[in-house]
């Protein structure tokens, strides 16, 4: 194992995934960048190693501009691809979202005739469209505020005891998002200084602390099931590993780099208030979230000396996947709003010339 993770081309990967061409996330940011420099290589390895169960959450609330709310492209296109790798390595997946991204999901996986049971659905605490008293209610003075979740208690409760939960080797996050840092959470980062607290005191008010936030800044908290407590359970699991996949910032997993870099990173105003506190074991930048995704399941394969498992992750087939996630589920592009075979404004043209640099790198030719 170790000559084969020897013989990949490491850094050509990490080069393929780190494209930003809108310029609109971390992977141009090199001050951020070099906090998960080598993470691409460790999430691979303990992967190949060790991965016997596997759960991956994805889904990200977008706003209609009719009204109503779905899921985004980009992060079900990666879970997807990573699940079949897996699958095809004789590991055992399951799939984890909440109401709305769970049609996106199921619609792949009724199309690949695998088995629904493959698709977790992870509760709201509120419907959607009502909000959560503790949204609309600020804290008084300087206190977090406090939203209780009962129903993701309980989710998760039954989760670890089943038997799945019971097996689970490695969790998972692809384009999802996190809460924001409270003050706890950022006293807790290496970097933190009585300079920077007093940033975060003037720049992240305390109703915006603890809050699931878009990349406009607005609040989703209400539209997003409360994932990220699973991965805060699995920290005090020593046999489970935790793997963050994001490109802006508010994912699960980004809580690995420290608050100011992403405040920096980001336009001034936002950047401190989306910030995610939820750390990971291994945490991937990528221009798009799905990008680090598919180079994970090409590392990952070859690893365990499977080459032939990510040659079938064509080109064409993602392709038609994204086109069914719209067409068939409602899914839209994050950043455009519309139903359309996008992903963070790109047309699939450029999206998907990464996973071709993949390939290449692979040496599987670029279909």
């Amino acid at each position: 194992m170790a000559k084969q993770s020897d013989s990949l081309q490491w850094q050509s990967l990490e080069r393929a995934i780190a494209r930003d061409p809108g310029r609109r996330g971390l992977a141009c940011r090199a001050e951020v960048m070099q906090c998960v420099r080598g993470q691409l290589r460790a999430a691979s390895e303990g992967l190949a190693h060790g991965a016997r169960a596997v759960a991956i959450a994805t889904g990200f609330a977008v706003p209609l501009e009719n009204g109503g709310w779905t899921a985004e492209t980009d992060g079900p296109p990666g879970a997807l691809l990573l699940a079949r790798c897996l699958l095809e390595l004789g590991v055992n997946v399951r799939l984890i979202s909440d109401p709305l991204g769970t049609p996106l999901l199921e619609a792949a996986v009724d199309s690949w005739r695998w088995p629904r049971e493959m698709v977790l659905t992870f509760p709201f605490e509120t419907s959607p469209t009502q909000g959560n008293v503790a949204d609309v209610v600020p804290p008084a003075g300087d206190a977090e505020p406090f939203r209780p979740a009962p129903l993701a208690d309980r989710w998760i409760e039954q989760f670890w005891s089943s038997p799945f939960g019971q097996s689970l080797t490695h969790l998972i996050a692809i384009e999802r998002v996190g809460p924001s840092h409270r003050l706890d959470s950022l006293r807790c980062q290496a970097e933190t200084c009585p300079s920077i607290v007093r940033r975060f005191q003037r720049e992240v008010p305390p109703s915006e602390r603890d809050v699931c936030h878009n990349m406009r800044g607005q609040s989703i908290h209400a539209q997003s099931g409360q994932i990220h407590r699973l991965f805060e359970t699995a920290a005090h699991r020593r046999t489970v590993t935790t793997i963050g996949i994001g490109d802006g910032g508010n994912e699960i997993g980004m809580g690995r780099v420290a608050w100011g870099r992403i405040a920096d990173a980001l336009p001034s105003g936002v950047g401190g208030r989306i910030a995610c506190r939820v750390s990971a074991d291994c945490t991937l930048i990528a221009g798009v979230s799905d990008w680090a995704a598919y180079a994970l399941a090409a590392a990952t394969s070859c690893l365990r000396g499977a080459p032939s498992v990510f040659e079938q992750c064509r080109v064409d087939t993602q392709r038609r996947l994204i086109e069914a996630l719209v067409e068939r589920a409602g899914a839209v592009d994050g950043v455009t709003r519309r139903h359309e075979a996008t992903v963070d404004g790109l047309p699939l043209e450029t999206y998907l010339q990464p996973l071709v640099a993949i390939r290449r790198v692979l040496g599987l030719g670029s279909e």
